[in-house]
C-alpha cells in the first residue's frame, strides 16, 4: 500500500474527495469546454452542492448505499453530476455510453440492455431529451430533472474494502464483463497516477476523452479530484469533429497533463495537415500527455510530436503508458520529464523464437516498438510462458499483473474470475517483454481488434461473418494489427475452407455486411487451411498465432486486399 501522505489516507472513500478538494482551494473547478471553445466553470463546491440534491433525489427514489444505478447520459456534466450523487449516497453505478437510439439493433443499447440484466434491472439514467425506451427497460428509465430533491439523505457507511465503482469492458460488442473496483482499489491507482505525473495543485488537466471509458472517468476527471487540482472537459462528439478544441482547450487553459489514444493523435495529425489557418498555440505549460487504451504506433507518436513542435510542445512532454480497466486503470508509464523511448526489435524473431532482439531501424526485418515504462507504485509485473512460468527479461511472454488496485474479479461472473487469474497474478492478456528495465508491448493474446478508436470482441465479428452462407463456423478468425507504415488499425480475416474463385465476392460480402452492421470493414482477407487454425486442448481459438505467422509473411501468398481479384 502506499505511505499515508497528504493524498493517500488507508481509510478514504469517494465521498470524501469532493470535501477534501474544497477545503485546500475553494478556487478549484471543472471547466466544461463547449464546439466553440467557451469554456463554462463549475467549481468542486458547486459540484458538491449539486450532487447532494441528487443524492437526495435517489434517496426519494428508495435507493440505499450498495444499490446499483446505470448513468448512461449525452453529456459530460450531467455525467459527472449523477455519478457524484450516486457516490455522496454510497450506491455502486456505472457509466455506460448512452445509445444515440432506443430502437433497432445498435451496440451501444445491445450493451446497455446486457449490463441492465446483468446488474438485475437498475434504474437508468439518461439525458432529458431521450424520450423513447425499448421493452426491458420500460419503467426503469429516468431522468435527473425528475428527481423529488427536497429533504435530507442518509451518509454511506464506507470501507476502503466495499464495492465503490463497475466498469463494464469497453468493447462495442459482445457480453460485458463488469469490472468490480473498491473504493481502496481507486485511492491506490490514483495515487500511483498522481505520483507517476507528479501532480499538484495548480495542475490543470484537460480531456476529450468519454467518461464511459476508465480513462476519460477514472483517468481525467476523478483523478484530478483526488490530487485537489484544476480539470477541464471536452465533449468526445465535439473533438471527433473539430480536434482543434482540446489543442485550443490545452494552450488556453495552460493544461499541464492530458491524455490521448493513437486514435486521437491520427485526428488532430489529420486535423493540422487540413488546416487552413494560422494557429496562436502554446503548449510551453505542458508537463506530460499520457498516450495510452490503444496500440501505440510510434510513426504516428512521433509525427504528432513534430507536428506540434511549432507550438513549444516538447518531445519529453509525450508519455507512452500502459493500463486496463481491471487494473483500475493503469499499470505503466513512461518516464517523467524524459523522452520515451522507440526501439526497433526483429519482428521475425519476436513473433517466431520470442526473442526481443535489437535492429537498426533501417532493417528489414524492423519492427517498432515503443516502450510503455516501469511498473507504478504498488503494481508488480512479471512475464509468463504459456504454463505461467516466469521468463527472462528480452523474451515475450504473457504480461501478469498483481497489485492492491487490482480487481477482485468480475460482478456475477466467477468462471470468468476464475480464469483471469493464476493465483494472485492476475492474466492481462497482452504480451510483452522487458527490454532495458522498460515494459514493451508486443501483442495482444486476448482477443480485442481496435479500429476507429473503437474495441470489438473477435468472435463477434466472426459470428457475424458467419451469416455469410459461404462462411462456416470454425472457419474464420479475424485479428488486428497496427500498420507499420501509416500507424492505422487493420483488421485481417482468416478464411478456412473458401473455394478460390469465389473468394473476392465472399470478400466483398463480409465487408458490406461489416458496414451496415457496425461501420467497419476488413482491410485483408486471407485463405488458410483448416488445419491451420490453431486451438487450445480445450479447444479454444488461438487467433494471436495465425496474426503472428501474417506479420512474418507466412501467408503473403494466400492474400486478398478489397477489390482486388489477384491475390498480392
Amino acid at each position: 500500500m502506499p505511505p499515508k501522505t497528504e493524498y493517500y489516507q488507508p481509510e478514504l472513500t469517494l465521498p470524501d474527495l469532493l470535501d477534501r478538494a474544497i477545503l485546500k482551494n475553494p478556487e478549484l473547478f471543472i471547466g466544461y469546454s463547449d464546439k466553440n471553445s467557451n469554456l463554462t466553470v463549475q467549481t468542486y463546491k458547486e459540484l458538491l452542492d449539486e450532487a447532494k440534491l441528487i443524492s437526495a433525489g435517489l434517496f426519494n427514489l428508495g435507493l440505499k448505499q450498495g444499490d446499483k444505478i446505470i448513468i448512461a447520459t449525452r453529456y459530460n456534466r450531467e455525467t459527472i453530476e449523477m455519478l457524484w450523487g450516486s457516490f455522496l449516497l454510497g450506491l455502486v453505478p456505472t457509466v455506460l455510453q448512452p445509445p444515440a437510439t432506443f430502437s433497432g439493433d445498435n451496440p451501444p443499447l445491445v450493451k446497455l440492455v446486457k449490463v441492465f440484466e446483468l446488474l438485475n434491472d437498475p434504474y437508468v439514467f439518461v439525458s432529458s431529451e431521450v424520450k423513447d425506451t425499448c421493452a426491458p427497460l420500460e419503467g426503469k428509465i429516468k431522468h435527473k430533472d425528475e428527481l423529488d430533491v427536497t429533504g435530507a439523505f442518509p451518509e454511506p457507511d464506507l470501507t476502503p474494502d466495499d464495492l465503490a465503482f463497475i466498469q463494464f469492458s469497453s468493447g462495442s460488442t459482445g457480453d460485458p464483463k463488469g469490472i468490480m473496483l473498491s473504493q481502496n482499489n481507486l485511492m491506490v491507482n490514483m495515487d500511483a497516477i498522481r505520483t507517476g505525473t507528479d501532480s499538484h495543485f495548480p495542475d490543470h488537466w484537460g480531456n476529450w476523452m468519454p467518461l464511459f471509458h476508465d480513462m476519460g472517468l477514472i483517468g481525467y476527471h476523478i483523478t484530478p479530484i483526488y490530487s485537489m487540482v484544476f480539470q477541464s472537459q471536452i465533449e468526445t462528439i465535439d473533438f471527433i469533429m473539430n480536434p482543434g478544441l482540446w489543442l485550443n482547450l490545452m494552450s488556453r487553459q495552460k493544461v499541464t497533463i492530458g491524455g490521448t489514444t493513437n486514435f486521437g493523435l491520427a485526428l488532430v495529425l489529420k486535423y493540422l495537415k487540413r488546416g487552413k489557418q494560422i494557429f496562436d498555440w502554446d503548449f510551453t505549460s505542458m508537463k506530460t500527455l499520457l498516450n495510452g487504451a490503444e496500440p501505440i504506433s510510434v510513426k504516428v507518436m512521433q509525427e504528432f510530436v513534430e507536428a506540434l513542435k511549432p507550438y513549444k510542445f516538447k518531445p519529453e512532454t509525450m508519455m507512452p503508458v500502459y493500463g486496463m480497466s481491471e487494473a483500475t486503470l493503469a499499470i505503466s508509464f513512461a518516464s517523467l520529464w524524459d523522452r520515451s523511448v522507440a526501439t526497433a526489435f526483429n519482428a521475425s524473431l519476436l513473433d517466431r523464437e520470442h526473442k526481443a532482439q535489437p535492429v537498426d531501424p533501417s532493417d528489414p526485418s524492423a519492427r517498432l516498438l515503443s516502450e510503455v515504462g516501469a511498473a507504478l507504485n504498488d503494481i508488480e509485473i512479471r512475464i509468463t510462458d504459456d504454463n505461467d512460468r516466469m521468463v527472462k527479461d528480452e523474451v515475450s511472454g504473457h504480461i501478469q499483473i498483481k497489485g492492491p488496485s487490482i480487481t477482485k474479479g468480475y460482478y456475477n461472473n466467477p468462471g470468468a474470475t476464475a480464469s483471469a487469474f493464476c493465483g494472485e497474478w492476475f492474466r492481462t492478456g497482452d504480451i510483452g517483454f522487458f527490454f532495458e528495465g522498460n515494459l514493451y508491448i508486443s501483442g495482444r493474446y486476448k482477443d480485442i481488434i481496435f479500429k476507429n478508436g473503437i474495441h470489438y470482441f473477435a468472435n463477434d465479428l466472426e459470428e457475424l461473418a458467419c451469416t455469410i452462407g459461404e462462411i462456416k463456423y470454425g472457419k474464420v478468425c479475424l485479428g488486428g494489427t497496427t500498420d507499420r507504415e501509416t500507424g492505422e488499425e487493420r483488421v485481417i480475416a482468416f478464411v478456412a475452407g473458401l473455394q478460390e474463385e469465389k473468394a473476392p465476392e465472399t470478400f466483398r460480402g463480409l465487408n458490406t455486411l461489416l458496414r451496415s452492421n457496425l461501420g467497419i470493414s476488413v482491410d485483408v482477407l486471407v485463405l488458410i487451411k483448416s488445419n491451420e487454425i490453431p486451438k487450445t486442448s480445450s479447444g479454444k481459438l488461438q487467433r494471436y498465432k495465425l496474426m503472428q505467422r501474417y506479420l512474418t509473411g507466412d501467408f503473403d501468398d494466400r492474400i486478398i486486399r478489397p477489390d482486388k481479384r489477384n491475390y498480392l
